[in-house]
């Protein structure tokens, strides 16, 4: 009888020594990101291996920002080309292709804006930007949203047109084609590519990124405290908050992980000047990642492909092979 309760009070001792404490996990993989100290470079890496990190592109001027087609080979680039004073700089798209990085990018627009907040490209290659120009270079470009469609990407000078007459600033392209999230001052805004039908979404609601099922908008509230909030755009408008940040801290950065399981942000520090954290959407679990990265974080990162791996974090486990050793 003592030899059958030992035996089970052992099998409980190993159970609990393999058995993590914690179950969760935090998305890893592929990710492309603007350089923190050279941001005219475009790297790739894997979240959890900063030492393999390898520059895949660079221009002659600042990325300030960047998107990647989803399920495809195209990165859309808001590129900043600085004169001798602000009134000289102007801004550009240019589109990249992952397959031919020894070819020269794409210029997609002919210096015609003052200032370009955000671009995005669609799975079937359409190029959204935001104009915000605010100075007249050669012709007064009106503010909006702009479209490059696949067929003028293709031609040598493609032509932007205007689809959207409004104050915009960031915008995402949905997954599924049909919808473009953007920003005004006055809120989130959804438009419909098909229709062209614009629908109002909430007030107090900054830098939309859709869900992976493009069901979802996962935004960061224009007031403060800050926090990071979802809201259902199919069906009854479910509104629900997940993270609330402290005083005077600044998210710079917002995305969902492939999977739609966490969103993952960047907030802007003094020291480090960049820490990233990936949220669990169901239970609020936060974990920080990208720590191994140029002294503590990246600002601005997207996922490289659609598939990648869960790696378990935060785990207590004892190998087979070194109780064996014990």
């Amino acid at each position: 009888m003592k030899s059958s309760i030992k035996k089970i009070l052992k099998i409980i001792c190993l159970s609990l020594i393999l058995l993590p404490l914690a179950t969760y996990a935090v998305p890893t993989g592929e990710i492309i990101f603007r350089h923190p100290v050279e941001p005219n470079q475009l790297w790739i890496g894997n979240v959890n291996d900063e030492q393999n990190a390898r520059p895949i592109f660079k221009l002659p001027h600042i990325i300030s920002s960047f998107s990647i087609q989803r399920d495809g080979r195209y990165i859309v680039l808001v590129v900043k080309i600085t004169g001798d004073n602000e009134f000289e700089s102007f801004y550009d798209v240019y589109l990249l292709d992952r397959e031919n990085l020894d070819a020269e990018a794409k210029k997609l627009t002919q210096g015609q804006h003052s200032e370009i907040i955000d671009a995005d490209i669609s799975p079937d290659r359409d190029v959204i930007f935001t104009n915000h120009s605010f100075i007249i270079i050669e012709e007064a470009p009106k503010r909006g949203l702009y479209l490059v469609p696949n067929d003028e990407v293709q031609k040598k000078k493609p032509t932007a047109k205007l689809i959207q007459q409004v104050n915009a600033y960031h915008v995402d392209w949905a997954p599924d084609g049909n919808k473009i999230a953007y920003t005004t001052d006055t809120g989130i805004f959804l438009f419909n590519i098909l229709t062209k039908q614009v629908s109002f979404i909430i007030k107090d609601g900054d830098h939309p990124v859709f869900s992976p099922n493009s069901k979802q908008l996962a935004f960061i509230t224009k007031t403060k405290p800050y926090k990071l909030g979802i809201i259902s755009i199919v069906g009854p408008r479910n509104l629900h908050f997940i993270e609330e940040l402290e005083k005077g801290i600044d998210i710079n950065h917002l995305t969902w992980s492939i999977d739609g399981q966490y969103l993952v942000y960047t907030l802007f520090n003094t020291d480090p000047a960049h820490t990233n954290f990936a949220v669990n959407i169901e239970n609020g679990q936060t974990e920080r990642i990208l720590k191994s990265y140029f002294n503590g974080g990246l600002d601005k990162f997207e996922w490289a492909t659609r598939a990648y791996a869960l790696e378990p974090t935060g785990l207590l486990t004892t190998l087979w092979g070194k109780i064996k050793q014990k």
